[in-house]
């Protein structure tokens, strides 16, 4: 007997190659796993049930795969943008007031967003993770989660500038700071890695080629094969990156990279957005993964990643909310769109990365980039029951058109902002219906946030770098 039949449901499964529609469908879960998805009377005729959800013929879907974000970044949102150097001159700046104390609290906020908006799985890369996954935990959701290392101690930001260091540049990297950043990862990856029947899983993340050294690199790289997990890292986000690596190598980031042996199939790329025609595909022709972040790339460096060159060189890729000081959103609909608006208008072509494809991104691509495409990113049985039921009843989706052509993906892809969402689920438990959260306390959760942003507002307003931020000085001017 099922555990649990959705039925009378429009289905995307995201199954075989494209978005795998069933106009008249049903999903049967037992225990955490899809047992059978079809057509709604081959489903039902195979076994009763001991719940049913009547879907209502709305949009049944796998939940959306966020596969890079900073989750606890999100009490800066806003702030960063619009600003040169922006790594040493916004972010580095105002993250280095988040408390390990509040963090977790901030975490909880940023997946609340991405969960309202239909994402069940988080590549959640930021510290101290240890203690941020007991909101993972608590909310229910699945997560793929790294510390992120690096060999920089944005604390000593003062010393440096005081020794010659400016933004842009490479700032002095700290190999017992690293290797004690590989240490906690080591740790989280023991204590974490299968938790939940594999709800959270723990993967190795060096933070990029310039804040990192080889050796540190290298040692990351043997950790996580030693493992059989992966590394996640940013790669050519910005031109700090790629001057760095050719004072320090004379290489690029993306050949220096290749050089050591990084630019493998184990290997998680973000962004790779500052990036040469023939380093795009070096990287594909190494099976590298590539994790888009659309929105906040645009914003923060002005560019449009290249996604759709990765993809049709045969890459895989999956799209990422990245962080809130630039992006100011945890929200993959938003990426979709983004994704594949940016990449027509710099082609000056229509045709390009269609809405299917992008939509792939954001389901079962993504989830093959965070390597748990065994677990979920598309509605199968032996997967795990992760899925999102949207209303089709009204705006944006309606009036739903099916024959001879379906509005379904496009509407998903160009109109639809999450506010749709009625449900999500994740391992066959819900996690949110009806706008509530079925794990936690919204209004409590927010009343601390405003507590705690009441606090950080009082450091950051204390800091002098902030007070330069274009953003601090259009607030002084009164023109925001």
């Amino acid at each position: 007997m099922y555990d649990l039949l959705i039925t009378n449901a429009t289905l995307l499964t995201m199954a075989g190659d494209g978005a795998g529609y069933i106009e008249d469908g049903a999903v049967a879960v037992e225990g955490s796993k899809i047992v059978a998805v079809g057509p709604r009377e081959e489903v039902e005729g195979n076994d009763r049930a001991r719940q049913t959800i009547d879907a209502g013929g709305n949009l049944i879907m796998p939940g959306l795969v966020d596969v890079h974000m900073h989750s606890a970044s999100v009490i800066a949102r806003g702030l960063a943008q619009e600003v040169a150097t922006w790594m040493g001159s916004a972010y580095g700046p105002l993250v280095r007031h988040i408390r390990d104390e509040d963090a977790p609290l901030y975490t909880m906020v940023a997946l609340m967003e991405g969960i309202a908006n239909g994402t069940t799985t988080f590549g959640d890369y930021d510290a101290p993770m240890n203690e941020l996954l007991a909101s993972h935990v608590a909310l229910g959701n699945r997560a793929v989660v790294c510390q992120g290392t690096t060999e920089i101690n944005w604390a000593d930001r003062e010393q440096w500038i005081e020794q010659g260091w400016r933004p842009g540049t490479a700032p002095p990297l700290n190999r017992a700071y690293g290797e004690a950043g590989l240490a906690a990862e080591i740790a989280l990856y023991d204590r974490w890695h299968g938790y939940d029947n594999d709800r959270i899983r723990v993967i190795f993340a060096p933070v990029a080629a310039d804040m990192t050294s080889e050796e540190l690199l290298l040692e990351f790289q043997r950790v996580a094969r030693a493992r059989n997990s992966s590394i996640h890292l940013h790669v050519a986000q910005d031109p700090r990156e790629n001057n760095a690596m050719v004072e320090r190598s004379g290489l690029r980031a993306i050949p220096y990279l290749d050089s050591i042996g990084l630019l493998a199939p184990d290997t998680i790329a973000v962004h790779m957005c500052m990036t040469t025609d023939d380093e795009i595909e070096l990287a594909a022709s190494r099976n590298v993964r590539m994790a888009c972040c659309t929105n906040s790339i645009g914003i923060i460096d002005g560019v449009v990643p290249p996604a759709r060159r990765f993809r049709e060189l045969g890459g895989v890729v999956g799209l990422g909310s990245d962080q809130a000081p630039g992006n100011n959103s945890h929200n993959i609909f938003a990426e979709m769109r983004a994704t594949a608006m940016f990449a027509k208008i710099k082609a000056d072509d229509p045709t390009v990365l269609p809405a299917w494809q992008v939509l792939r991104m954001a389901t079962i691509d993504g989830a093959r980039v965070l390597g748990v495409d065994d677990l979920t990113g598309s509605l199968e049985a032996g997967k795990e029951a992760d899925l999102i039921m949207i209303d089709l009843q009204g705006p944006p989706m309606a009036p739903v058109i099916r024959h001879p052509a379906r509005n379904l993906v496009a509407n998903l892809v160009y109109a639809q902002t999450g506010s749709g969402v009625l449900m999500s689920m994740v391992a066959g438990k819900v996690i949110y219906e009806d706008r509530r959260f079925t794990n936690v306390d919204k209004t409590a959760v927010l009343h601390q946030l405003a507590a705690a942003a009441g606090e950080f507002e009082a450091a950051i307003s204390a800091d002098p770098v902030v007070a330069d931020l274009p953003i601090a000085q259009l607030t002084r001017s009164g023109l925001i």
